[in-house]
C-alpha cells in the first residue's frame, strides 16, 4: 500500500513539470491569509517556532495535529486593502474549524473563504475544505494524511480536488536548542485551480495552475532562548511547488510568561522576486492567551472543560507594494492538557485476611 502511494506521489509530481507554471502573485499563499495565526507562523511544515498548532496548521503539514490532546476551535478574519486599484479597494479572507482527539488519532477540518480581486494579488473569489487524520506512530514520529476540495468563481470558475502527506519528527535538545522539531509534507497531489482568468506573474501569459501540484515542503524549528520568563523560538522551511519554484519562509516569537507572544515571519518567493512582485516587509502579530475557568457551568464541568484557554491575536502584513493585509483570530483549546505522567506505587500486596481475624 505505501509503494503504490509513493509511486502515486511520484507520478503526480513529474506530470506537474509538464505545466507551464504561472500562479496569481499570491496564490501559492492561498491558504494562509486568512488568519492571524497563519500570516505569522511563517507557513511552517515544523508546526511553528513554539509549536502553535490550529486545525488550520493541516495546510502546512496534516502530521502536526497528532500530538493535540484537547479539543480545538480556531477563527479568523482578514480585510485585504489595496491603495491602487480604482476598482477594487477592498477583499477579505475568512476561516474557521475544529479539531478533534480520538483513541485512534486526531480529525480536523477547516473552511476557507477568499475574495481578491485586486490587480497585484488577483487569487479571485474561492470557497475551500481541508480535512485531515493525524496518527502518533511513536512519542518522537507522527504521520498525517489530508483531503481537500474547493471551488473558484468570479474569473471563470474552477474546481480543486488533492491529497496532503506530512511527517512530524521530534527531535529534542540539540545544543543551545530546544524542543527541535522536523517536518516534512507533499502537498496538493491532484488537481488545483486552473483555466482561470486571473493574472499570473508573468502578465503576457495565460495564468497557470494554483497552488502548486505537489508542493514539497521541509521545514524545522525549535526554541533557542530560555531565560526565566523569557523565550525565543524560531523555524525555517523551504517549499519548491510544482518542482518549478522555490519558497524560503522564516519566523521569529518572542513570548513572555506564556501570556504575550510576538511573532514576525518573512517570506523569499524567488519566481515573484523575480517579476518584480514581492514586498519586502516582514508580517508582524501579536497575541495574548487566557486560561479561564467555569466550574459553575454544568455543561462545561461535566465534558471536563471547567479550566480551558483561549488565544486571541492580530496581525499586519503587507504582500505587494500597494496590497495590505490586517487580521484578527482566536483560538479556543477545551480543558486542560495532560502532561504529568500516571503514578505507579511499588509496595507489598494486599494479605489476604484469615478466616476468624478481626477487621
Amino acid at each position: 500500500m505505501v509503494k503504490r502511494i509513493a509511486a502515486a506521489a511520484a507520478a503526480v509530481f513529474m506530470s506537474a513539470c509538464l505545466f507551464a507554471y504561472n500562479p496569481p502573485a499570491g496564490g501559492e499563499y492561498l491558504f494562509g491569509i486568512s488568519s492571524p495565526f497563519q500570516l505569522t507562523s511563517a507557513q511552517s511544515s515544523a508546526g511553528g517556532a513554539f509549536f502553535d498548532v490550529t486545525p488550520a496548521s493541516q495546510v502546512f503539514n496534516p502530521a502536526l495535529q497528532a500530538f493535540e490532546q484537547r479539543i480545538m476551535l480556531d477563527a479568523g478574519y482578514t480585510m485585504l486593502q489595496n491603495s491602487d486599484d480604482p476598482e477594487h479597494s477592498f477583499g477579505y479572507g475568512i476561516q474557521g474549524g475544529m479539531l478533534f482527539p480520538g483513541r485512534w488519532g486526531v480529525a480536523s477540518g477547516e473552511v476557507f473563504v477568499l475574495n481578491n480581486p485586486f490587480y497585484e494579488m488577483q487569487t479571485g473569489k474561492s470557497l475551500n475544505l481541508k480535512l485531515s487524520a493525524a496518527k502518533d506512530v511513536t512519542d518522537y514520529l507522527a504521520v498525517g494524511m489530508g483531503l481537500g476540495a474547493g471551488y473558484f468563481w468570479g474569473y471563470d470558475k474552477s474546481w480543486m480536488a488533492g491529497v496532503d502527506l506530512g511527517v512530524l519528527y521530534n527531535y529534542g535538545d540539540a545544543g543551545i536548542f530546544e524542543d527541535v522539531r522536523f517536518g516534512v509534507s507533499l502537498l496538493n497531489l491532484g488537481k488545483t485551480f486552473g483555466g482561470t482568468k486571473v493574472l499570473g506573474i508573468y502578465h503576457d501569459k495565460s495564468s497557470g495552475m494554483f497552488p502548486g501540484i505537489a508542493t514539497l515542503r521541509a521545514g524545522i524549528a525549535g526554541t533557542f532562548l530560555h531565560a526565566g520568563d523569557f523565550k525565543g523560538a524560531a523555524s525555517f522551511d523551504v517549499a519548491v511547488p510544482t518542482a518549478q519554484n522555490c519558497i524560503l519562509d522564516a519566523g521569529v516569537q518572542f513570548m513572555y510568561r506564556d501570556f504575550v507572544k510576538l511573532s514576525v515571519a518573512e517570506e523569499y518567493n524567488v519566481r515573484e522576486v523575480i517579476k518584480s512582485s514581492k514586498n519586502w516587509l516582514p508580517s508582524i502579530g501579536l497575541s495574548f492567551l487566557f486560561k479561564f475557568n467555569s466550574k459553575d457551568n454544568a455543561f462545561m464541568k461535566r465534558h471536563g472543560w471547567q479550566e480551558s484557554e483561549v488565544q486571541v491575536g492580530g496581525a499586519w502584513k503587507r504582500f505587494y507594494d500597494h496590497t495590505n493585509a490586517m487580521s484578527g483570530g482566536l483560538i479556543l483549546k477545551l480543558g486542560l492538557e495532560d502532561t504529568e505522567p500516571p503514578e505507579i506505587t511499588l509496595g507489598e500486596p494486599n494479605q489476604p485476611e484469615k478466616e476468624g481475624e478481626a477487621k
